[in-house]
This record gives structure tokens, sequence and C-alpha cells, in this order.
């Protein structure tokens, strides 16, 4: 295949020429190697005239790819026009109002994660008798009632990036609250692989707690994103534990766990969204 650089050259053009120009300088070429006027080189009018021909072909093919070309960056560009308008329509039902609860009810399951990780609730074992359960438990049926009320937002009128981020938030609170739920063992000695199993599973939800009191509730970033190194390290223990140790007893824990963590990378997506 003849270059394109040289097919213009061969037609005496630019780049830049027109198609006009292009049909014009091969039609005149084509008559000035035209046999009739080159009878004492004949040989050479026939190849200078085959020569010709391929670089018109080639021209008219590279025209041909850069018309194709620039018809699907047009295409391309109004596709993302029309979802652009779209998203715009579906979220031309912005309501201040549903925005208020949002922020508010946020705020709210903030408050409560503060006091669960500040009062010391995180430790499983301490929750359990006197003044810590009955904080703990009150924690609890905030969280209830935090949950009733998203529910309750999600029927009120809205655009589309607020539906999904009252999604979120609701699927976290849900999710920590599952979490919270999770009983201690028994005071249990394990060894072996159970042993192992507890060491994932205690990096793992360490991991996590670190990334929902850092990310949620001190705002650390990095590079623009919520502690992904701490979500990344919680899910790499929780994934360990349950492909190696398909029969520990803290299989069904760390399934809560995992659930937690992915409403959490929810929730930071939309945060981070929000953000941008």
């Amino acid at each position: 295949m003849m270059k394109v650089s040289a097919a213009y050259e061969i037609l005496q053009l630019e780049q830049s020429a027109s198609a006009e120009e292009i049909n014009a300088s091969y039609r005149r070429l084509l008559m000035e190697y035209h046999p009739d006027r080159n009878v004492d080189r004949a040989d050479w009018s026939h190849q200078m005239t085959i020569r010709l021909t391929e670089a018109y072909e080639a021209v008219l093919t590279y025209i041909e790819s850069l018309e194709a070309s620039e018809a699907l960056r047009k295409a391309a560009e109004e596709e993302q026009l029309r979802g652009s308008e779209a998203e715009e329509e579906a979220d031309s039902g912005y309501s201040l109002g549903t925005q208020a609860q949002i922020a508010g009810l946020y705020d709210q399951i903030l408050d409560q994660i503060h006091s669960y990780y500040n009062e010391g609730m995180d430790k499983i074992y301490l929750r359990q008798e006197g003044s810590m359960r009955q904080r703990y438990r009150a924690v609890l049926r905030r969280l209830t009632h935090i949950i009733e009320r998203l529910a309750m937002a999600a029927e009120m009128p809205g655009s589309n990036i607020q539906h999904k981020q009252i999604n979120a938030i609701g699927g976290f609170c849900q999710a920590f609250y599952e979490s919270m739920l999770i009983k201690p063992k028994e005071h249990t000695v394990f060894a072996g692989a159970d042993a192992k199993s507890q060491k994932l599973y205690r990096l793992g939800s360490a991991s996590l707690d670190r990334a929902i009191y850092r990310g949620l509730l001190k705002m650390e970033r990095e590079q623009g994103l919520i502690c992904p190194g701490a979500r990344s390290a919680a899910e790499k223990n929780f994934m360990y534990l349950l492909a190696n140790y398909p029969k520990s007893p803290y299989v069904p824990e760390t399934l809560i766990k995992l659930y937690l963590l992915k409403c959490l990378s929810a929730l930071c997506d939309q945060i981070e969204q929000a953000s941008d």
C-alpha cells in the first residue's frame, strides 16, 4: 500500500488539498501521462499512469478513513451529549427539602458512629455489661430510627443523584447496624487453622474500622479517595479467610463484615463524586 505522503507528492498536492483539487490534479496528470502525448516513451507513460492511479486511490482511501473517523467522533459526542441531557433531565427533580433530610440524617449517623468508636463499643466483649451495654443498646435504637427515616426519605421527591445518595447512606447504616449485632465468641482458645482465621478476621475488622473512623469521621483522603489502603487491606484479609478457611467459625462474621465493607465503598463513591 502506497504511503499517503508519497501519494500526495505524486499528485503534486499538499495534504490539505480539497476533493476538487485532488480530482482536478488527477485528471490533469492523467492527460499529461497519456500515451498519445508520450509516443517516444510508452513504457514510462504506462508506469506513470499506473503510479498516478495508485496514488489517487490511496488518497481517496485516506480521505474516506478521515471522514469515517470524524463521523464516529461526532456520533460519540452526540451520544455523550444525549447522555448528559438525560442525566440532567433525571436530576431535574432536585429537592432542597430532600437534600436537607439527607444531610441531617447523615449527620445523625456520624454522631452514632462517633459514639460507637469513642466510647469503646467496638470492643465486643466490653459492651456486654453495665453502662456500656446501655449506651450500646441506645446506639442500636437510634440507628433503627435513622434507617426508618431514610426509608421514608427514599419516597420523597428528588433527583436521581439524591436518591442514589439516600440508597448509599441507607445501605451503609443498615450494614453498620448488622455488624453491631455480632456477638462475641465464648471464651474459646482457638488453635491451628481456626487461630489463623481468627487473626485474619481481626486484622480485616481493624482495617475496616480504621477506614470508617478515619474516612467518615476524620475525613481523611488519599489522592481524593477515602482511605483506599485500609479498605483494600480489609478486603484482602476477609477474602483470604473465606478462600482458605471455609470451615472457620469466623465465616458468618466475615460475611457480615464484607457486606459492611461493600456498603462503605458505595457510600465512599457517592461522597467522592460529590467532592469532584
